[in-house]
């Protein structure tokens, strides 16, 4: 049986299924031919402008209930068993598998899953920072980048709200205005101190720089890319551990990754839920999905040594930041929330200029009327380049 499927331009992404795909057809006798679009398009990409071309298609969790309410996507309650969907849930990287639950039902499963997290290189540093005041004692040393695009700008402020106690939209208020100014000017204060480039980096470009230059030793809060840890794919390899914090415990990192999702225009959405099961049980997940850069959302694989013995620990070193990680709400219109809200976080880093105003201009984006999928106004797509 042939299929279909969409998937996102990186080997983490790409390599992975594609390395899985004789597998697939030995177990089950499907293939899937895979398509790939941008990183960028992962996460500016309406879900309802590809999916009648696809069986299969991997997407970011927020997403879902703009898909769900275009009617692209098929419920996993609607074919596959309770017993597959309770030993996925059992088996889940913290809460990736929950994460794509919406209005009950599950419409996507955790292929991959990530988190801010830090990396650095093992022949300049013996490890990342802990605490936040090691981050800043490192970043005086001129060793250290901090991505902060707007989306990766938006996600540190998030992870540091949630490490805060109060999460975006985790009460009725949607942010808390006075812990949100603090957290601006920790921000501020920390941007003056790495180089000016990180404020128009990713993650991959920072893992980039460590991984073939010699001036920087550390990176913080980047969305962790397994690939950086396997031999021969960059110069240098990289250790990726915690995500640092206020308390040393390394929780509330926003919770990235993809799942894998059934279309609702497949023609054979049998075979499609059988592959998608399939493709997230450890079988897959901890052999060929992982071996080939993939980044498993099945904690068998987390845990697997072979995995572990490929990836410098990187599996076991971050595994409790993604099992305390803070998930983003799934409400409808949540990406055009994200995208404005680092828009106006951007500009208060680059400006390094904060103040209440500047708070009261994000709460405002999420509390603006008639904010449905059809407010997406991505004038500056070029900035949204998404890379969890």
């Amino acid at each position: 049986t042939q299929l279909k499927g969409m998937t996102r331009d990186h080997p983490r992404g790409l390599d992975s299924v594609v390395n899985s795909d004789d597998l697939l057809q030995e177990r089950c006798g499907i293939s899937v031919k895979w398509d790939a679009r941008s990183l960028l398009a992962f996460g500016d990409q309406h879900i309802s402008e590809f999916y009648e071309e696809y069986d299969l298609m991997i997407i970011d969790h927020p997403h879902i209930p703009d898909a769900v309410h275009a009617n692209a996507v098929i419920a996993f309650e609607d074919v596959a068993s309770k017993e597959q969907l309770e030993l996925l849930e059992r088996t889940s990287v913290g809460q990736s598998h929950a994460s794509y639950k919406y209005q009950g039902k599950h419409w996507a499963l955790a292929i991959d899953t990530a988190a801010q997290v830090s990396a650095y290189r093992p022949d300049k540093a013996d490890s990342a920072p802990v605490f936040w005041s090691d981050v800043f004692d490192l970043a005086r040393t001129g060793k250290l980048l901090w991505p902060h695009k707007p989306v990766d700008a938006y996600s540190t402020f998030a992870t540091l709200m949630a490490q805060k106690g109060v999460g975006l939209a985790s009460t009725k208020e949607f942010i808390n205005q006075k812990i949100a100014l603090e957290v601006l000017e920790f921000m501020v204060e920390l941007s003056a101190l790495v180089p000016d480039f990180c404020a128009s980096s990713n993650p991959i470009d920072i893992a980039e720089r460590l991984s073939a230059g010699d001036e920087y030793s550390h990176g913080i809060c980047m969305y962790g890319y397994s690939n950086y840890s396997h031999k021969g794919f960059r110069k240098h390899r990289l250790v990726y551990e915690d995500v640092p914090s206020f308390d040393g415990q390394a929780s509330g990192s926003q919770l990235g990754g993809a799942g894998v999702a059934i279309s609702s225009k497949s023609k054979n959405v049998e075979a499609a839920a059988t592959a998608a099961i399939l493709l997230s049980l450890p079988e897959i997940q901890a052999t060929t999905y992982g071996s080939a850069g993939g980044q498993p959302g099945n904690l068998v694989a987390w845990k697997n040594g072979s995995l572990n013995d490929l990836t410098l620990n990187f599996y076991r070193n971050t595994l409790r930041t993604l099992e305390r990680a803070w998930v983003r709400p799934r409400v409808l219109g949540w990406p055009d929330v994200q995208y404005q809200s680092s828009l106006v976080i951007h500009r208060a880093l680059t400006s390094r200029q904060v103040n209440a105003s500047v708070v009261s201009e994000i709460a405002s984006i999420y509390e603006k009327p008639g904010k449905t999928v059809q407010t997406f106004l991505y004038t500056h797509p070029c900035l949204l380049y998404t890379s969890d």
